[in-house]
């Protein structure tokens, strides 16, 4: 016969396992929890005001599409933007960016021209270092016309590789000036375009960069000093495959080629194999459209290059 004390432990220890299990299961429950609780949720607010434009907007072609972005990672940093252009069944990513921005959060304009198309939808998609993202969208009309605005040319404009001081290496792309190392103190907030000479993949290159670009420090160590650097994006694919004819280049009155030109889809702040005659479409940390047209490419770390360019007034 089983005794009595042989019973009593028994049930003492089905209790003490169920405890165990309960307990087991509530702390999972509470690590689950405060493992959820501690995800920060990125914030996204559009802003308003008569400088920016609204939901609904009826805009002609050419026109200015200006989104400002109040973001914020809520204790997370920021890490991502995405600002997207949906037109029917398609999708054509206008910025596409990794960011860090910790407590003071982002605050920044971004300037697009309206397309020809009756109706886009803008998407706006922000992200932070938990993978937590906001999003917000816009619909832009078409209105009557058109509403090109005109350019800045500068016939000639030259910029030494980072082996020579013929010339200064940091382009005001608005302005057309040209700085050198010396002058440029107090200027680097509004310098846009560099240039510098290597072989790559076996191939000579006459390369323009610009200060944000992750390798431009490695040619000019002295942007590790500067407190703001501006991002220029490229059309590589415009420049590669020749697809803006120099002729076109030297009939351009407005910004309408300009606007045109520059495809959003393959850029880059790095410009490859920018011989003689090639037209690179660009646009600035500011959000101007412009055009550039070598005229010459040294094929030396030790040489220059010249070209034209035209830009957004």
């Amino acid at each position: 016969m089983i005794s009595i004390n042989r019973l009593a432990k028994g049930k003492l220890h089905s209790i003490n396992k169920a405890v165990w299990l309960s307990l087991f299961l509530f702390q999972l429950l509470l690590v689950s929890c405060t493992k959820e609780d501690s995800l920060h949720k990125a914030s996204l607010i559009l802003k308003t005001g008569v400088t920016y434009t609204v939901n609904q907007a009826i805009i002609p072609v050419g026109g200015t599409i200006r989104i400002g972005v109040l973001a914020s990672g809520s204790g997370s940093p920021l890490t991502y933007i995405r600002i997207e252009r949906i037109t029917g069944s398609d999708t054509l990513t206008q910025l596409d960016r990794g960011i860090y921005y910790g407590s003071e959060g982002l605050d920044a304009d971004y300037t697009f021209a309206k397309d020809t198309a009756a109706l886009e939808i803008w998407r706006i998609m922000v992200m932070n270092a938990d993978r937590d993202t906001a999003m917000k969208t816009l619909t832009v009309l078409r209105g009557e016309g058109y509403d090109y605005g005109g350019i800045n040319y500068f016939q000639s404009v030259t910029l030494s590789y980072q082996n020579s001081s013929t010339a200064g290496h940091f382009l005001d792309a608005d302005k057309g000036l040209v700085y050198n190392t010396a002058n440029v103190a107090g200027k680097e907030n509004e310098i846009d375009i560099l240039a510098y000479y290597y072989v790559t993949s076996g191939l000579s290159s006459p390369t323009l960069t610009c200060p944000g670009y992750t390798s431009a420090i490695g040619y000019y160590p002295e942007l590790a000093g500067w407190s703001s650097k501006n991002n220029t994006l490229y059309d590589y694919n415009s420049s590669d495959n020749d697809l803006v004819n120099p002729l076109d280049f030297d009939a351009a009155t407005n910004d309408s080629l300009l606007i045109t030109a520059y495809k959003p889809d393959k850029v880059s702040g790095n410009c490859k194999y920018c011989y003689t005659g090639k037209v690179i479409p660009f646009k600035t940390q500011a959000g101007k459209y412009g055009l550039l047209k070598v005229i010459s490419a040294d094929e030396t770390e030790t040489g220059i290059i010249e070209f034209a360019i035209k830009i957004q007034k």
